[in-house]
């Protein structure tokens, strides 16, 4: 006999089970940039206990993973255009199972950091505020194209301070934290270019949706990417960063495949794939900064485990962002 099959949404399968959806929902993928972070801040500030690195990264991971689930929650909306198989997601576990896996992310998140101090607390304590008001109104931060980037670059900067936290200091001022913040506030104009259309019609004013087409969108994304390079050199001519640093340009080679990538993209799908492109390329960066900030073996085996982590959950299709946008394709009628 055959196993039962799964109901699918275009070839996306709908998870029966709410622990499945939950971890769907809360794009695993997307815990590298946090956690990333705060390795880089913890590393900076010259920690080097295991079970704080290990319980640092266990609160960014499930902070952004309760943030995705807010998000997916209050974007149904945008979604039932973007990314409908979410929608269907959302429903299967309803309010009740939403509101249940947040408690148990957050609480969760809020235990683990008793263990890390008052100062970590308190920079947690920043991080769920805009963990929930980026999606949920009435701040809702991403319904404004300015505080959407400026909360959207909180994942990377918030994480970083984190790390700092653990050591008992926090710099506002440290250029490091002031470079990777930046990069991750221009970063997240990439993401809303596959979204221009369903957001356009749901009436949400995004850094895409601002401009009259999607063309300029893309071409205001390239040229606010490319700001960062200038903000880096700026901060080894005035003696902040050392010159070591500016071996972070190399990824400049990188961004300019994706760019030319972004120009040539013709759909919501191919704008998609750049997508993809683009956050191994975000995440890139934070980990080669990581490597200029401390080169020694540890953060060989960073870069490494963050990689597997992400091509390890991208091989299992452990996200509910869909590349395939198989329902945006015109289906034949049937004869």
């Amino acid at each position: 006999m055959s196993p039962p099959q799964l109901p699918t949404f275009g070839t996306v399968p709908i998870l029966p089970h709410t622990f499945q959806i939950v971890l769907r929902l809360s794009r695993p993928r997307t815990w590298t940039f946090a956690a990333s972070s705060f390795i880089l801040g913890y590393t900076i500030a010259g920690g080097s206990s295991l079970f704080q690195l290990a319980l640092g990264l266990a609160v960014a991971g499930l902070v952004t993973a309760a943030t995705n689930v807010v998000n997916a929650f209050a974007d149904r909306k945008e979604d039932a255009v973007n990314q409908p198989s979410r929608v269907f997601w959302i429903d299967q576990i309803g309010l009740p199972g939403t509101i249940t896996s947040l408690l148990v992310l957050y609480g969760m998140a809020i235990a683990a950091s008793i263990l890390l101090g008052p100062l970590f607390m308190l920079v947690l304590a920043a991080g769920i505020f805009n963990s929930i008001f980026y999606s949920i109104r009435p701040l809702r931060f991403k319904g404004r194209p300015l505080p959407s980037l400026v909360s959207f670059s909180g994942a990377v900067g918030l994480a970083f301070l984190s790390g700092l936290s653990v050591m008992g200091s926090i710099n506002l001022l440290n250029p490091v934290f002031l470079l990777l913040t930046y990069f991750m506030f221009t970063y997240g104009t990439v993401k809303n270019l596959p979204d221009y259309s369903g957001d356009k019609k749901a009436g949400t004013r995004t850094s895409a949706t601002i401009f009259h087409s999607l063309t300029n969108a893309v071409r205001f994304s390239g040229i606010l990417l490319f700001t960062p390079y200038i903000l880096l050199i700026g901060f080894v001519l005035i003696g902040s960063l050392g010159p070591i640093y500016l071996a972070d340009l190399g990824m400049g080679l990188i961004f300019a495949v994706i760019f030319y990538q972004m120009l040539k993209a013709k759909s919501s799908q191919e704008l998609e794939k750049t997508h993809t492109f683009g956050f191994f390329y975000a995440i890139s960066f934070i980990l080669f900064t990581l490597v200029l900030a401390s080169p020694t073996l540890y953060s060989i085996v960073v870069i490494l485990s963050a990689y597997l982590w992400t091509l390890l959950v991208s091989r299992v299709s452990m996200d509910s962002r869909i590349e395939n946008r198989d329902w945006e394709k015109p289906r034949r009628k049937k004869p």
